[in-house]
């Protein structure tokens, strides 16, 4: 009886951690956040902010540049 828990156990150990190994939602998120553009102030007049697109500060009116 103890050693059909014992392989019970050590079953369901590595049941889990291959299951847990599986990666496919760390690529996921590294794919939609590589695909988006952030541009910001060159000046930083407004800190780390950033804008989804190109365009002028609306602190010091510069060029916003990718980020």
């Amino acid at each position: 009886m103890k050693k059909n828990i014992f392989w019970i156990t050590i079953a369901a150990a590595l049941i889990s951690g291959i299951s847990s190994c599986n990666s496919t939602t760390e690529k996921k998120t590294e794919a939609k956040t590589e695909k988006q553009e952030a541009y910001q102030c060159p000046m930083k007049c407004e800190g780390e902010k950033t804008y989804p697109q190109p365009g002028q500060c609306p602190s010091c009116n510069m060029e916003l540049v990718k980020y």
